[in-house]
């Protein structure tokens, strides 16, 4: 999964203590919950009828977010994910909801992006040492092996039976687990009720509803750069090559890969994109830094900011 702290909620932890109950109604209260979870600092925010409801709703949010997880990591080999990827160049596989559903989206991401986004990146992952450590950086024939596994890869969906044609493809869904993570989290909310929240996984965020006396949503700051977005139904994932990172000899490189060169995507760029669901924000974020462009694909009401660094 990614790591990343480029956004910081405004209003949230002591700030909010402090000026929200100016504007909540009686039957509101501002609960806040912290946790680690796929790899990554987790903080839940919930506007309930009351400290225990909203104590409650949180740690389901979080639970959600676990559940996920297990279902997706690729580094629990017990997980849905590896075992799909242990089917690779064998029988098809059933798989169950979630799967389905994250596999179908990374397909049309990756249509969308026209390969920016691909979640078949898995051998060059292993190759530059991110899922299998090295010292030195890969050799032209490693890299060039690992371009053809990734180029090679077929994701066949039918129902819900899987199959991966090729025994050399290897799915790695951290480029778009987490935005499905944080949207089954904000559906397990809304179910308990819950209006106004905000879900923030490392920097991957979805704000529900609006804050007290912010009827424009929720204020997040991009770091690295002066823009300030609001989130009112609508979710920001950032993707950046300069916070995971690892050194190989001299060099050092970020886990985000390039499908077309098979190398990593230089790390002075990050792009953070705003769209419906936190999926989408994911997935389009990595797509767009791949690219290297602002805008990726065709995706309505997404919008892609990028920043530069030196």
């Amino acid at each position: 999964m990614k790591r990343r702290e480029f956004v910081r909620t405004l209003g949230a932890g002591m700030a909010g203590a402090l000026v929200w109950p100016r504007f909540l109604p009686a039957h509101e209260r501002f609960v806040e919950r912290w946790s680690w979870v796929m790899g990554q600092p987790v903080h839940v925010m919930v506007f309930a009828e009351s400290e225990d409801a909203g104590l409650e709703a949180c740690a389901l949010a979080l639970a959600e977010l676990r559940r996920v997880e297990a279902r997706l990591s690729l580094f629990d080999d017990a997980s849905d994910l590896c075992e799909l990827n242990q089917h690779a160049g064998k029988r098809p596989m059933r798989v169950d909801q979630d799967l389905h559903e994250v596999l179908c989206a990374a397909e049309a991401f990756r249509a969308q992006t026209a390969g920016a986004f691909d979640p078949s990146v898995e051998p060059l992952m292993r190759t530059w040492g991110f899922h299998r450590p090295r010292r030195s950086p890969p050799t032209e024939a490693e890299i060039a092996a690992a371009r053809t596994a990734v180029a090679a890869a077929v994701v066949r969906v039918d129902g819900d039976v899987v199959s991966l044609p090729s025994a050399h493809t290897q799915l790695d869904l951290g480029g778009i687990g987490v935005g499905y993570g944080i949207d089954r989290s904000i559906a397990v909310l809304r179910s308990l009720g819950i209006q106004r929240a905000l879900v923030d996984v490392s920097g991957d965020c979805y704000g529900l509803g609006a804050p007290p006396g912010e009827p424009d949503g929720w204020r997040v700051d991009i770091a690295g750069t002066s823009k300030t977005v609001r989130l009112r139904d609508a979710a920001l994932a950032t993707s950046s090559n300069a916070v995971s990172v690892i050194r190989l000899g001299q060099q050092v490189v970020g886990h985000v890969m390039d499908p077309g060169t098979g190398e990593p995507v230089p790390g002075h760029r990050q792009m953070t994109v705003v769209a419906r669901t936190g999926i989408a924000a994911d997935a389009l974020s990595t797509g767009a830094l791949v690219a290297g462009r602002a805008r990726t694909g065709d995706a309505p009401s997404a919008g892609a900011l990028g920043s530069v660094r030196p």
